[in-house]
């Protein structure tokens, strides 16, 4: 095998590393949501118990890249590539992170006496969820489309976040008794904000792999020309 074709099989195992390392953080997601939703304590133990093989994923992968930056010396797209997937990596494992706060809420109000989860908070579950799906297969797929949902996304995801603030502060003031359970609510919804944050991070870097265009702090994906779609 030349040496080209041996570098880019190694690339195609660091996507495929990647790829299933990102299937991990949205199986975690899904059963965080399940379990806070259920109070199913159960299962927000198998998802703490899962997180450390996302962390080992996280430096398995992060190591390779490293290896190939130093001894390949890759320029132009594969250069793009490696440097991407060392900072999706990192996002991946803080929203896995938050998969695991979000469990842990689940098992203190297990504790507490048992009351509906605010639909807000629902909501915001509900679009975390979807954000890191789309960002995943935008990731998996170089799809900008996606990459435009999941940033449109973001700002319902902040406002519910802040809806959950107030809606839980006047409770508490009004429902002196419910403290603990309003502080774990508004605990939850900033888990599930930090997971949109994450997936909007990731989308913002499948930009930079398929244009080579950076886009944070820009509010949104520009046209790269007159007539292109933007977000």
């Amino acid at each position: 095998m030349n040496t080209g074709s041996h570098f880019h099989k190694q690339m195609q195992e660091v996507k495929s590393d990647l790829l299933r390392m990102a299937g991990l953080v949205e199986e975690a997601i899904h059963d965080s949501s399940s379990a806070l939703a259920r109070r199913d304590a159960e299962l927000a133990m198998t998802v703490i118990s899962k997180d450390r093989p996302i962390d080992m994923m996280q430096n398995q992968i992060e190591e390779r890249c490293i290896a190939l930056l130093a001894t390949q010396q890759p320029v132009a797209v594969d250069l793009r590539f490696l440097s991407a997937v060392i900072k999706i990596c990192a996002y991946l494992e803080r929203m896995g992170d938050q998969a695991v706060n979000i469990a842990q809420r689940s098992l203190a109000l297990k504790e507490l006496l048992p009351t509906e989860v605010p639909p807000t908070i629902l909501d915001m579950a509900e679009i975390s969820q979807d954000m890191a799906r789309a960002c995943m297969d935008a990731l998996a797929n170089g799809d900008l489309q996606l990459v435009c949902k999941v940033l449109a996304r973001d700002k319902d995801l902040d406002d519910l976040n802040r809806q959950v603030l107030e809606d839980m502060v006047e409770w508490m003031a009004t429902e002196q008794r419910l403290i603990r359970r309003g502080v774990e609510f508004i605990l939850a919804a900033r888990h599930y904000e930090r997971v949109g944050d994450e997936a909007t991070n990731i989308a913002e870097e499948v930009v930079f792999l398929v244009e080579g265009r950076i886009i944070r702090h820009q509010g949104g994906m520009e046209p790269r020309e007159p007539d292109a779609n933007a977000c």
